[in-house]
């Protein structure tokens, strides 16, 4: 089972510990390896096969669709197809692009209500921008992103690792196509949530 690359340092430091002090059957040790199963159940990052779908928009997290309606993107400021997605709480707790295409933006906002917002701007080679958003509640539910401005990414590669219990607004284009509905659950970088619409 692979472990997400920003963990793996202190995941082989964890392992490496308890396995020089396994010669002692203390409750302490005992009560490490429970730490070390929950840390791998938390931290796990399986493979996932991305749909053959080049004007397909996947999920960015794992988890449950509880809304899909049309609506207007805060951040682009124009009408929108907005799927709402409450990220599983057993996880895994990885980030994946919903498109391929280049990042053009990166945003932290600081609402009057307290939760913060991450939210990142992606564009296709079509000109397609879809944006999605994190909602961390507070800065101690923290999302750690590997990507910036100016790069390009994948569709359903994986960009990052998100803080447990986030919720999740993908902004699509408003003529896209949607393939889910509410009460769906979904998988990150697997499940498609809408189709690009050309031509």
């Amino acid at each position: 089972m692979r472990i997400a690359h920003e963990f793996r340092t202190v995941f082989i430091l964890a392992t490496l510990i308890l396995s020089t002090l396994q010669i002692s059957s203390s409750t302490i040790l005992w009560v490490g390896w429970v730490l070390w199963g929950v840390f791998v159940l938390l931290l796990r990052d399986f493979r996932r096969v991305i749909p053959a779908e080049p004007l397909a928009i996947v999920s960015a997290v794992d988890g449950r669709i509880t809304a899909l309606e049309s609506s207007v993107d805060p951040f682009l400021q124009r009408p929108s197809l907005v799927c709402t997605i409450a990220q599983s709480s057993l996880g895994e707790f990885n980030i994946h692009s919903p498109i391929e295409g280049k990042i053009e933006q990166l945003w932290l906002r600081d609402p009057e209500n307290g939760r913060y917002i991450l939210a990142v701007w992606l564009r296709t080679d079509e000109q397609d921008d879809v944006v999605f958003t994190l909602d961390l509640h507070s800065l101690h539910h923290r999302a750690i992103v590997s990507i910036q401005p100016g790069e390009r990414i994948g569709q359903g590669q994986r960009c990052g690792f998100a803080a447990i219990g986030c919720e999740v607004r993908v902004y699509m284009p408003k003529n896209a196509q949607a393939t889910v509905k509410p009460g769906d659950k979904i998988l990150a970088g697997r499940t498609m949530l809408a189709k690009l619409k050309h031509g």
